[in-house]
């Protein structure tokens, strides 16, 4: 395993912060097999634009590398070109920082089509501005070839036309996707089926949650993996979930958040994340055994960068059976588990209360001949009441306003 060294600068927040989120970049370094042997942080009124951290701490540093026999020197915020160059040249070890280690692990957890064509998108937007002074290292290229420039053009040159090129042909992939998801919304919203999106913190316990749904509302189908691990979940998962006599909806598992999330990933991620823009309603997941307000404030910044923070909110707090004390917050919660399956019924009542808020009780009476109608509505909604009269079917159901306006030659009472 590689040894690392862990390293913050606390400048815009408190030490005690900033060796917090260092905690959490631990986790990460150990999620690619990295052992940290130490981590440190530097207070400090600005940034040195040479180093990042001041020159002082560059040379406490270097004896640290020395004495621990450090093969990575990481860093919690993102690196300038130059500074990763300077840092490289004074520690003579490796330098990577946050949104680095970040991008490698999405790219060993990508399975799917979609999410290996955006973790690349995000890579190489990372890269590009990132071979920006590396061109002295770098040997000329000759000339006289066919379609090609002449002497003088750098490698780097030509590397950085490669990326832009990648960059536009995986931008056309992940367009031809978005366009098929799209179909596949278009016809979600035409079926009046609404989305429900899990959100939160990576490692918050979605997947569970996911799972505990699916067992209660018995659908037939494969869990999703459930691991105690950091982006275990990359790739989008959807199912179709429905309580007996009541309407169905779509729930969706996303990719999981963490603080300082590259902007890279947030903006390649976009046909992953409309997911969650595009959504009814979002079921916020919180830790509720290793609670921690930050990792609420770091999704609510997430989904508000996104252009999701409009969208109405539902906070669960998972591991009810091993939590001490129940947190204490300004909002409203539900406070469940996924191992005992306690308040899961509570959180079903809560989402279709959340969903379905607008829905009224309607009496149609449907004609005999209209047989299909009926059998619709017994897929699609709740029936209250069955009448067989005379004259037709009289059905107290409870309908949407859409399915109100759909069906209103029928409808006899409110």
């Amino acid at each position: 395993m590689d040894q690392a060294l862990l390293v913050g600068l606390a400048y815009k927040q408190s030490a005690e912060e900033t060796f917090q989120s260092l905690v959490e970049l631990e986790a990460l370094a150990d999620a690619l097999n990295i052992k940290t042997k130490d981590k440190i942080v530097q207070n400090a009124k600005e940034i040195t634009p040479k180093f990042y951290i001041g020159s002082g701490k560059v040379k406490e540093i270097k004896t640290i590398i020395d004495v621990l026999d450090i093969d990575i020197v990481i860093f919690d915020d993102t690196l300038s070109p130059a500074q990763i160059k300077n840092l490289e040249k004074e520690f003579e070890v490796q330098v990577i920082d946050r949104s680095f280690l970040i991008l490698s692990i999405f790219s060993e957890r990508a399975q799917s089509r979609e999410a290996v064509l955006e973790v690349a998108l995000a890579q190489k937007m990372y890269m590009l501005p990132r071979l920006i002074g590396l061109g002295n290292s770098l040997s000329r290229q000759g000339g006289g070839s066919y379609n090609a420039k002449g002497p003088g053009e750098t490698k780097l040159e030509l590397d950085r036309r490669k990326i832009v090129n990648e960059i536009s042909l995986i931008k056309q992939e992940l367009e031809k996707i978005k366009a098929e998801k799209m179909v596949s919304r278009k016809q979600r919203v035409k079926s009046q089926i609404p989305v429900v999106a899990l959100v939160g913190y990576t490692n918050a316990g979605k997947s569970s949650l996911m799972n505990s749904l699916s067992l209660y509302l018995k659908h037939d189908s494969e869990p999703v993996l459930e691991k105690d691990m950091l982006f275990a979940t990359l790739d989008t998962k959807a199912k179709r979930l429905q309580k007996e006599n009541f309407p169905p909806f779509i729930l969706i598992d996303t990719v999981g958040f963490v603080n300082k999330l590259p902007h890279e990933l947030v903006r390649s991620f976009e046909t992953t994340l409309s997911d969650v823009i595009n959504a009814d309603l979002l079921l916020h997941v919180v830790d509720g055994a290793a609670f921690n307000p930050l990792q609420i404030d770091t999704t609510r910044r997430v989904l508000a960068e996104i252009g999701a923070d409009h969208i109405e909110r539902l906070l669960v707090l998972t591991k009810k059976e091993i939590a001490i004390i129940p947190p204490q917050l300004d909002e409203d919660y539900i406070f469940m588990s996924n191992r005992t399956k306690e308040n899961v019924d509570v959180l079903v009542d809560a989402i279709y209360g959340h969903l379905y808020k607008h829905n009224r009780i309607q009496v149609l009476k449907i004609p005999f001949d209209q047989g299909q109608l009926y059998s619709r509505l017994k897929e699609n909604n709740t029936i209250l009441e069955t009448k067989y009269e005379a004259d037709g079917t009289y059905v107290r159901v409870i309908l949407s306003p859409e399915q109100t306006a759909l069906y209103q030659k029928y409808i006899v009472k409110s």
